[in-house]
């Protein structure tokens, strides 16, 4: 499907914004790159990511050059207990308008449930919707499970005018080294994107009521804290 239908139907959701979260590290690569990667793309030009638990998930269902891009901060998921996004605690916010700006041959597919939940006997059909009018029909702002899964040809989507907005976690925790966790990421970023020629803009999350990000953040060990943060 073409972005510019898909931007159409989240726009009438209520969308506004698509996200993309990971480790700091990952997120790194990123900005020296000077856009978000496929994680086939990372693998293939041997640059640096954290392993994900989805990995093998991704590779065995084909998906492993794909960006997928939920329409939703999962920190701050509607409806569900807030808390630590999993993939990572450095989000980027896209502007739902990227949408129009794909390049050529990009393609565009929205999953009927994550892949997590995918069994391997079932049809395409079962996992992606296969034209827009289903997504139209469907697709409803805070479903976490409709997720939009972007291939661009390249594996790597450019941040739009070079710049990049990524919300931070503060897990008001130390990392290996002893330095606070995000005052490190947030060097390390910003070093990043110096060397990669992107202009980035860095905001502590602000958690709302209800989020209970601080006590499992508490949880961690300093090792888990470092995976994510160092």
């Amino acid at each position: 499907m073409q972005g510019s239908d898909i931007y159409g139907i989240m726009k009438h959701a209520g969308v506004t914004h698509l996200h993309y979260a990971d480790s700091v590290l990952t997120s790194c690569t990123f900005l020296e790159q000077g856009g978000i990667l496929s994680r086939g793309f990372v693998e293939d030009h041997g640059l640096k990511q954290s392993s994900q638990t989805s990995d093998e998930l991704a590779k065995k269902y084909g998906i492993w050059h794909s960006l997928f891009v939920p329409h939703l901060d999962i920190h701050d998921r509607e409806g569900q207990t807030k808390a630590p996004n999993l993939y990572g605690p450095a989000l980027f916010v896209l502007d739902l308008d990227i949408l129009l700006r794909l390049p050529q041959g990009a393609d565009v597919r929205v999953t009927k449930r994550s892949p997590a939940y995918w069994y391997d006997s079932e049809p395409d059909s079962g996992r992606w919707f296969e034209n827009v009018e289903e997504v139209a029909k469907s697709v409803h702002f805070g479903d976490l499970h409709k997720m939009l899964s972007i291939q661009v040809p390249s594996g790597k989507f450019n941040f739009p005018n070079r710049r990049a907005r990524i919300i931070l976690d503060d897990p008001q925790r130390q990392v290996l080294s002893g330095e606070n966790a995000y005052t490190h990421a947030e060097d390390r970023l910003k070093a990043a994107a110096e060397r990669g020629g992107v202009g980035v803009s860095i905001e502590r999350r602000k958690c709302p009521v209800g989020c209970v990000c601080s006590s499992k953040y508490a949880t961690w060990s300093v090792p888990v804290v470092d995976f994510y943060f160092g």
